[in-house]
């Protein structure tokens, strides 16, 4: 049977109810969320320019009781595999990326990987942005230092906030031809992210995360300058990095475990 065309009358009607039953449903929503019946529900993008890059350091083997001890969270932490075949190791993550929607422009993390029950977990540790934000620790994340610049073929990479505590790294543009994977344990720490005070943030991500097109740069060929709190506990080269090709839209419930933690 072939389908029935919808008449421009009937497409209209329809759009007009879809758009009367949604926004009703919205509108119950934030009642619920109000009253504390559930969950809020924000989007935001991370977008593809620039691409999103990540820096995976490994702790030094010889410092990871100080680094768990140094950082104070109230979870273990947990090994990662982030790259497709690689062991996990203990690792500290600088994410740089330019966010839309709930924050705005360029934002640097720091974030570790602790385990909630037997499962690895995001952890952020650390937060930069170029424009004030909210965040899950303080409310609000002040304006910092997080720059994000493409010349030629060249990144270059600086955060930090101070001068006396600053990140840079300058790498080569990714190439085409160095395609990796993504490992699914990786992907799923994503599901949930927690903070320092232990509340987590619950996320909702497509494709651009789950399946992510990632171009793999030669660690060998990153430049860095490290002078953050974070660098006597990292071996100095890190063990991968990766940018993403495209965007990743999220919509993420956050403070999402606030009204399960102990006062």
């Amino acid at each position: 049977m072939q389908p029935v065309p919808l008449t421009k009358w009937k497409r209209r009607g329809r759009s007009g109810m879809k758009r009367y039953l949604y926004s009703s449903l919205l509108l119950k929503d934030a009642f619920l969320v109000a009253f504390g019946r559930a969950k809020p529900l924000v989007r935001f993008t991370v977008e593809n320019d620039p691409p999103s890059v990540y820096l995976n350091f490994a702790v030094a083997a010889d410092r990871v009781a100080a680094f768990e001890e140094f950082i104070a969270v109230p979870m273990p932490l947990a090994p990662m595999a982030c790259v497709d075949g690689e062991e996990p190791y203990y690792c500290l993550t600088l994410n740089m990326y330019r966010v839309s929607g709930l924050a705005n422009g360029i934002r640097a993390e720091w974030s570790t990987y602790v385990f909630e029950g037997e499962t690895p977990r995001y952890m952020v540790v650390e937060a930069e942005c170029e424009k004030g934000t909210i965040d899950s620790v303080d409310l609000f994340t002040v304006k910092g230092v997080a720059e994000y610049e493409i010349t030629g073929e060249k990144i270059r990479l600086r955060c930090g906030s101070t001068r006396a505590t600053e990140f840079n790294a300058t790498l080569p543009t990714p190439p085409t031809d160095r395609r990796v994977k993504a490992d699914p344990m990786w992907v799923t720490a994503n599901d949930y992210i927690y903070w320092r005070n232990g509340v987590c943030d619950r996320t909702f991500y497509d494709a651009g995360l789950a399946n992510p097109r990632m171009q793999e740069i030669d660690p060998a060929a990153v430049t860095i300058t490290d002078l953050g709190q974070w660098a006597p506990f990292l071996e100095p080269v890190p063990r991968s990095v990766v940018a993403f090709q495209d965007a990743i839209e999220f919509s993420m419930s956050p403070w999402w475990n606030i009204d399960d933690l102990r006062p």
